[in-house]
C-alpha cells in the first residue's frame, strides 16, 4: 500500500507516468530498485517552417510536370528537362529512308497530385542549351534556357491506372524531318557530337493546371496506335520512318527510338507564396507556427520542412542522477481541413538530424543506410486522431551526450530529401487546438 500510495502521489505531483520494478537493464548491468521509470511530456517544442535554397531532382528516372494554386502555399509549377539518346546514330536503309512522323509517349506512373477532373495541358520546347550537372546532380533551381517555340502540345484529362494512363504527343513534323535529315546526312556518331545538333526536350506544364503528373522515364505501357496495332512504349521520342518501294517491293516500316536521360534530367521546380498562407516564407527567413496559426508546413519538390526546435531538452540531465532513456516519441498530427482526396496527406515522412542552418547533417536510418521514416496512422475515424509517430529516441541521446551541438533539430519532409515525389502537410504545433504536438519523453532514474 505505501509502495502504491507513493505512486499515485508522484503521478499527480509530476504530470507523468511512472512505474516501479524490482530490477531494470541499463546497459549490461542489473540495478536494483528504488528506479523508476517515468514518462515526461511536458517538455516545450519550438516547431517552424523552413525552406531550402534547392533541392536535389536528378538522378530519380521520373518526371514531375505541372502547376498547383491554392491558398495554402501559392503557386508552385515543375517542368522536366531531359536530354535524348538515340537508340542508334544510323538509319536503316538510310539512302532509300523516307521520314514519315515523330511522336512523343509519355506514360503515366500510379501517382497524381491534386485535381485530375480539369483538362490537363503541356507544352514540348527543343532546349536550347546543353544540361550540365553540378557536382553530379541537378537542382530544382538549376536553368536551362529552351526555345520559345513549341513543337508540340497535349490537351487531356488525367486517367492514371487506366487504360488512358499514357499521352501521345505528337511533335512539329520540321523537326522530326530536321532530326532525320541529321541522321541520315550527317556523320553522327557519338552522344556528343548528336548533342551539338539537338540538346534535348524541357515539358512544361499550362498554369492553368492544378495537378502533378509523375512519368516514369523507366516505365512502360502496351498502347493502342491505331485500330489494329499495339505497341509496348515507355517514355520516349520515337521517329517513324520507311524505306521507298523499288522494283515493285512493299515499303518496309521501320521506327528509330530516341530515349530520355537518366543522368540529364531534372525536375525544374518554382514557387511563389506571394497571397498565400506561407507569404513571406524564404531559405532566409523561415516562420515559427507561432505566427502561422499553431501550424507547421512542409512540402517536397519545393524543399519546405517542418523543424522541431526542443529548447529545454538538456534539462533532463538534471532530473536523476543516474539515467536511461527508454524512448522518446514524437507526434505530430495533420490539421483538419488542410487535406482531401485530391490534395491527401503523404506518407511516408522522413526525418533528419539538421543543423542551425537546416542543413542536413545525417539520416535516421535502421541498418546504416535505410532511411527511417514514418506512416500516417488511420486507426480512428476521427481526423483529429490521425498521427504521424516518429521515435526520436536517437536523438534524445544525441543531445544529451557531453559533446552533442545544442543547435541540433529536427528536419521533417514528406519524402526523401532526394527524391522529388510531391506531396505537401500541415500539422499542429503544441498549441493547436484541434491537433497538438506532442512528444512523450520514457526515462529510467536510479
Amino acid at each position: 500500500m505505501y509502495k502504491y500510495f507513493l505512486l499515485c502521489f508522484s503521478l499527480f505531483l509530476l504530470f507523468s507516468c511512472e512505474d516501479e520494478s524490482n530490477t531494470y537493464e541499463v546497459g549490461s548491468s542489473w540495478m536494483d530498485a528504488e528506479s523508476k521509470i517515468v514518462m515526461i511530456d511536458t517538455l516545450t517544442m519550438k516547431i517552424s517552417t523552413v525552406m531550402k535554397d534547392s533541392v536535389i531532382t536528378s538522378g530519380k528516372s521520373v518526371m514531375m510536370i505541372g502547376a498547383i494554386n491554392d491558398q495554402t502555399f501559392g503557386k508552385v509549377n515543375s517542368s522536366s528537362l531531359f536530354e535524348l539518346t538515340p537508340e542508334s546514330y544510323t538509319l536503316s536503309s538510310p539512302t532509300t529512308a523516307v521520314f514519315d512522323s515523330i511522336v512523343m509517349y509519355l506514360t503515366n506512373t500510379n501517382f497524381y497530385y491534386g485535381d485530375t477532373l480539369t483538362s490537363y495541358k503541356l507544352n514540348v520546347y527543343p532546349l536550347t542549351d546543353r544540361i550540365k550537372l553540378n557536382n553530379g546532380y541537378l537542382y530544382s533551381k538549376s536553368h536551362f534556357n529552351y526555345s520559345s517555340s513549341s513543337i508540340g502540345e497535349a490537351d487531356f484529362f488525367p486517367r492514371p491506372n487506366t487504360d488512358s494512363s499514357y499521352v501521345k504527343i505528337k511533335l512539329d513534323q520540321s523537326f522530326g524531318q530536321s532530326l532525320f535529315n541529321t541522321l541520315k546526312n550527317s556523320d553522327v556518331t557519338t552522344q556528343e557530337y548528336f548533342l551539338n545538333f539537338y540538346k534535348g526536350l524541357a515539358l512544361v506544364p499550362s498554369s492553368s493546371n492544378n495537378a502533378m503528373l509523375r512519368f516514369g522515364i523507366n516505365s512502360s505501357y502496351e498502347v493502342q496506335i491505331n485500330k489494329s496495332t499495339k505497341e509496348k512504349v515507355s517514355n520516349i521520342v520515337r521517329m517513324y520512318y520507311h524505306t521507298a518501294s523499288q522494283n515493285g517491293t512493299e515499303p518496309v516500316k521501320y521506327t528509330l527510338d530516341l530515349n530520355p536521360s537518366t543522368t540529364y534530367q531534372y525536375n525544374k521546380i518554382q514557387s511563389d507564396f506571394t497571397g498565400s498562407q506561407l507569404d513571406g516564407l524564404s531559405p532566409s527567413n523561415p516562420i515559427y507556427s507561432t505566427n502561422l496559426g499553431n501550424r507547421a508546413y512542409m512540402m517536397a519538390g519545393i524543399g519546405v520542412y517542418t523543424r522541431v526546435e526542443i529548447p529545454y531538452l538538456k534539462s533532463l540531465k538534471n532530473v536523476y542522477q543516474n539515467y536511461k532513456i527508454i524512448d522518446a516519441t514524437l507526434s505530430l498530427s495533420p490539421v483538419a481541413g488542410y487535406y482531401s482526396d485530391n490534395f491527401y496527406n503523404p506518407s511516408p515522412l522522413y526525418y533528419y538530424l539538421g543543423d542551425k542552418f537546416n542543413n542536413i547533417v545525417s539520416t535516421y536510418t535502421s541498418d546504416g543506410s535505410t532511411e527511417i521514416t514514418t506512416n500516417l496512422s488511420a486507426g480512428s475515424e476521427f481526423q483529429n486522431e490521425h498521427t504521424y509517430n516518429f521515435s526520436v529516441k536517437s536523438y534524445v541521446n544525441t543531445i544529451l551526450s557531453e559533446s552533442a551541438n545544442s543547435n541540433y533539430n529536427i528536419l521533417m519532409y514528406p519524402s526523401s530529401y532526394a527524391d522529388v515525389l510531391c506531396g505537401r502537410l500541415v500539422t499542429g504545433d503544441q498549441k493547436n487546438k484541434t491537433n497538438p504536438a506532442k512528444l512523450k519523453v520514457y526515462m529510467l532514474g536510479y
